[in-house]
Order: structure tokens, then sequence, then C-alpha cells
């Protein structure tokens, strides 16, 4: 007879797959869970390693960065510079000068050198002084390794002697080719340049090229001033301490140099846009032939050189108006220095274009002459900062005038033609009025349309019919 179970039921208890008789004996369902159960926990175990190697994996050494490459370069650079290994005792006079060249050539400016010994050929030498973008770029990768080498952290299994003495190294290396870019600096501010380039000409045929040249200079040293004094790592030693301070003195001074040169060739500049038609070979290179009523070249270099300033005011500003100060320049416009410098070039371009339009025996090419220049300098500096409102609207004055003068002159020339026949006369009309009135009406319609008009399309068409009369 069967035992009742504790649910009141007949029969074996029966739980899962399990199972107990009344004698108590544990069937092998049993058994068979729990062979399950261990297969779990060693597939759970063996997961729980494989992420635990993947993690390994993951973390691993860590990779090596863009810097330390560069640093371990330098390191082997310096080295070969040195000829023998850290030594607290480097002195640069005994340097291998084909591993300065060699970095200097990765770099992109190995023509540097041939700047320090005078050996750059004179096309060379041009080309490198009309662009600086490669010297800059270069200075700022030379600063920029100095830090990384002043911060340098100690290296495992070295001594602090060994530190410090990789570190002066590596600082002693870079000062070398800052020293060597440097001479760049010297050629560009030297009265006479020994690479040989003529800067008449340059000036004549590719206007303000070295003063832009020099303003880049400026800028990138002054960069690199501002990079060089940033805080240092608090581990460096008082030798590469004394490094730094006659970098920043060398910077500084090559930097006061720039500064004086651009002062220099912004004096020249203005000097050559000054003077008069006749005041000999500085601007009769740029003279208007007679007979052409084309934007002069004058215009076009004085406007581009006005717009190009505007550009480095952070530079030229510091420098104008310690000039001002000095007494070298007095501004005759209540701006301040820089904004009165540019105005008054302005100001004397449009008198030196009113001389010139003198030369002009035809009236009518006179004033089209003058109306094209004017028009040329307003719609140029329509947006400059440093020309005002109201010398927009002076501008803006000057050409309603001119253009209402050569309209007159021109409508009276023509209409003394004559012309015999009415259907040919009407049909010149029409094909002028339909060229000239909705090319005047569009050109009114807009910003410049501000000064007052004399001459409404509809009475310059009623002009225009009166034409050929004779």
């Amino acid at each position: 007879m069967e035992a009742p179970g504790r649910d009141g039921r007949h029969g074996a208890r029966r739980h899962g797959t399990s199972s107990t008789t009344t004698s108590g004996t544990v069937s092998s369902g049993y058994t068979s869970t729990s062979s399950r159960l261990s297969w779990i926990s060693m597939e759970a175990a063996r997961h729980f390693r494989e992420l635990e190697m993947e993690d390994l994996e993951v973390v691993g050494p860590p990779k090596e960065t863009a810097s330390e490459k560069k640093m371990k370069q330098i390191k082997i650079l310096a080295k070969e510079f040195f000829g023998a290994p850290s030594s607290a005792k480097c002195s640069a006079e005994g340097g291998d000068p084909s591993v300065l060249k060699r970095w200097l050539r990765e770099l992109g400016v190995e023509w540097v050198l041939h700047v320090a010994d005078g050996t750059l050929a004179p096309a060379e030498g041009l080309e490198h002084a009309l662009d600086a973008s490669s010297w800059s770029l270069a200075l700022s990768e030379i600063v920029d390794t100095f830090h990384l080498a002043s911060g340098l952290l100690p290296v495992h299994g070295s001594t602090e002697e060994q530190n410090m003495a990789e570190q002066l190294q590596l600082a002693g290396f870079t000062q070398q080719a800052l020293l060597k870019m440097l001479t760049f600096v010297d050629s560009m501010v030297a009265p006479n340049l020994s690479c040989g380039i003529d800067w008449s000409l340059v000036l004549i045929g590719a206007p303000y090229k070295k003063f832009h040249t020099l303003l880049r200079l400026c800028e990138a040293l002054r960069n690199a001033l501002t990079e060089i004094q940033l805080p240092l790592h608090s581990s460096y030693s008082a030798e590469v301490a004394t490094i730094l301070g006659e970098i920043v003195d060398t910077l500084s001074a090559k930097e006061g140099k720039v500064r004086e040169a651009i002062w220099n060739a912004l004096e020249e500049i203005r000097t050559r846009i000054l003077e008069s038609p006749e005041d000999g070979q500085g601007s009769s290179h740029t003279q208007t032939p007679q007979g052409s009523s084309d934007v002069d070249e004058t215009t076009k270099s004085v406007v581009k050189y006005a717009i190009f300033l505007e550009d480095y005011d952070s530079i030229m500003e510091p420098i104008v108006s310690e000039a001002a100060s000095l007494g070298k320049y007095i501004p005759r416009v209540g701006e301040p220095p820089l904004i009165s410098l540019r105005v008054e070039m302005v100001s004397c371009l449009e008198e030196k274009l009113a001389n010139k339009s003198e030369a002009f025996s035809d009236q009518g090419l006179r004033f089209l002459f003058l109306l094209n220049n004017s028009f040329f300098i307003m719609d140029e500096l329509r947006y400059a900062l440093f020309f005002h409102e109201s010398c927009k609207a002076d501008l803006a004055g000057k050409v309603e005038g001119y253009m209402e003068r050569f309209i007159q002159k021109m409508y009276t020339t023509q209409k003394l033609l004559k012309v015999r026949y009415p259907d040919l006369r009407n049909r010149l009309r029409r094909a002028i009025i339909d060229k000239i009135i909705p090319a005047y009406t569009r050109y009114l319609a807009d910003d410049y349309g501000n000064a007052p008009q004399k001459f409404s399309p509809s009475n310059l068409e009623e002009m225009l019919q009166e034409l050929f009369e004779g």
C-alpha cells in the first residue's frame, strides 16, 4: 500500500525530475540534474576566463604616441649631433652639422643653412623670401620640440644625473636648430640682402611681397615667444633654464629687428604712394599712358595694400602706435594711428589720381578715368572696417559727380554728330538707350546709389533721344 504524500495524495512525491520512494531512497533523476549544473558551472567559468583574457589583451601595453615617437627620433639625432652618449658636458661647437642639416631637411627648411653661409642662389632666395610659410611651420615645430624635451619624464633604470644630461643635450640641440633658423630673419631685415634679391624690382613686379614676408615673420616670432615661455616641467635643470633664457632673449631681439624693418618698409611704400608723378622713378612705372582710362596700377596696389594691412591689425597696431609716440608718424585724422594711416593713404591716392587725370587732353576720357578709379576704390573698400561710413559717402559723392560730368560730356559730343537719315538716327539712339538705361538703372538700385542723382533714368533717356542731331 502506498503511503500518502505530504499533499495528502498517494504515490511517490515528485519534484522536478527527481522522486523519493517510501523508503527515502533518492532516484537517479537528481544525479542527472547535478551533472547539468556542473557542466553549466564549468562553461560559465570558461567564459569568464575568456573575458578576462580579452580584458588583458585590450589593456595590454599602451601604444606609443606621436609625441613619444618624435622625441625618440630627436634623442637619436641629438646624440649623433654631439657624437657621444648623454653627457652633462655637451658643447654645440663640436656638433656634427650634417645631423642638424638632416633634421632641417625633414622640416622642409634645409635652405636656411645656405642663407647662413651666404650660398643661397638668388632665384632660390627669392622663392623662399617671398613665402615664409615653411619657415614659420618649422620654427613652431622646433619650439614645440624644446618644450617636449624640457618636460621629459625620468627614464626607468636611469639615474637622475643621466636624465638631466639627456634633457640638456636635447635642449642644446634644439637651440642650435633655432639659431640656424634665425639667420633667415637676419637676411630679411638687412638693408642689402646677402641672397642677392633686388627688392626694388620685387616691389614693382609683385607689390609689397617683402612687407608681407616681414609681417609673417613677425607673427611667427611672436607665437614662438608665447609658446617658449609657457610653464616648463618642474624637473628641468638650471642648465636648461639658462638655455631657455638665451632663446627668449634671442627671439625677442629678432622680433624687435623685424618690427623695425616692418616700419621701414611701411615708410618706403608710403613714400612711393605719396610722391607725385613728376618726382621721378618711383611713380613713373605706374604712370597712366595717354589715352587709357582704365583703372591705374597704383590704384590697385594702394587699395590692395590698405586691405592687406587690415588683415594684420594685431601686428601693425603696436608698431604704428609706437612710431606715433616717438614722433616718427603724426596722424592727420582724428583716429587711432593705424586707422589714420590707412585713411590718409586712400585720400592721398585720390589726390594723385586727380593730378594724373590732368594729362588727358580729352575731357571725356579724363572723367572716365576718374570714374573708373574712384568706383574701383569704393567697390573694393565697401566692407573695409577702417573705411568709415563718412568716407564711403564722400567717395560715393565723387563717383556720382564724375559720372554726371562724363555723361554730360558724352552727350554734348554725340549730340553734335550728324546722322542724316531719321530711321538710321532712331535706330542708333534706340541701340544706345537699350544698352545704357538698364545698366544705369541697376547701378542706381545698388547700394552705391546713396548720393543725390542729377540724372534719373527717364532724364537720361530724354537726353539720349537728342543724339546725332548735328
